[in-house]
């Protein structure tokens, strides 16, 4: 059984739905999946959490590959929300979702190890090779960041994508340090920075488990972040894998092209 955390509102659901369909197609392993969301409209009114009847399509499809996978969607209520709004980082470039994560911990239906996914990843092999990591001497399994490694700090690593064991984290209490440090200081990438300063049992992975930049022939996790574009001029570009037809002209990206026939079939039935 593969466990897996993604966190988010309704906007990021066929972020979800994209990064499991081009999962299953490369593992035959059961699949876990956990699903952090919150309501907090009082920050801003398109931050509309995850349903129960929002996700039943997408666990009908992964028992579909496998009877064994399930999805258990988790609405985290009061504390998370008093919580974000007294950070200084409650609004940035980034949306506050990316905080639920930091509760995980703290919930017993959480395995001991899971791999945490931002919502704009797709999978391009098998994850078991992922998971079946040993990271029991460590808190996190993580990748560095493309840029982050160069303009920041050498072993400054990217987020989007953690090995995460839960009981050394409860143990050094990593999580609660983070939160007490977006709670109080303002920063660019907010929980991000955090991870980075506070994180002291880390094991760094090798580029394929997230890939932030082309596609490579061994590359298992690819994520979509934002890129630096250096030519003709200086500038940013920041698509998204459900940005289909801006993936095909401006990535070049064909591989998921089978993955993106099955999700618009998906969307059509819906």
């Amino acid at each position: 059984m593969i466990n897996l955390l993604f966190c988010g509102n309704l906007k990021v659901k066929n972020g979800i739905l994209l990064c499991l369909l081009s999962m299953i197609k490369h593992t035959k392993s059961p699949l876990n999946v956990y699903i952090f969301t919150a309501d907090i409209r009082e920050l801003d009114k398109n931050y509309i959490p995850i349903t129960q009847k929002d996700i039943k399509e997408i666990e009908k499809i992964i028992k579909s590959k496998n009877i064994l996978s399930n999805v258990t969607i988790i609405t985290l209520g009061k504390e998370f929300n008093e919580w974000v709004i007294s950070s200084k980082n409650k609004l940035s470039f980034y949306t506050p979702y990316t905080f639920l994560r930091l509760f995980s911990v703290k919930l017993s239906v959480l395995p001991d190890k899971f791999i945490y996914l931002d919502t704009d990843i797709m999978i391009n092999g098998d994850i078991k090779n992922l998971f079946d990591i040993d990271i029991s001497n460590y808190e996190l399994g993580v990748v560095l960041d493309r840029y982050g490694k160069i303009f920041i700090k050498h072993n400054y690593f990217n987020s989007g994508m953690m090995l995460i064991n839960k009981k050394m984290i409860i143990e050094t209490n990593l999580f609660e340090k983070v939160k007490e440090l977006c709670v109080n200081k303002k920063m660019a990438f907010p929980d991000q920075t955090a991870l980075n300063k506070c994180a002291k049992k880390v094991l760094y992975l090798p580029r394929k488990f997230n890939e932030q930049g082309k596609i490579k022939n061994d590359t298992i996790v690819h994520h979509f972040c934002k890129r630096i574009k250096w030519l003709p001029f200086f500038h940013t570009i920041n698509i998204k894998p459900w940005q289909i037809e801006l993936v095909h002209k401006k990535y070049k990206i064909h591989n998921y092209d089978d993955i993106y026939n099955e999700f618009k079939n998906i969307l059509i039935e819906n």
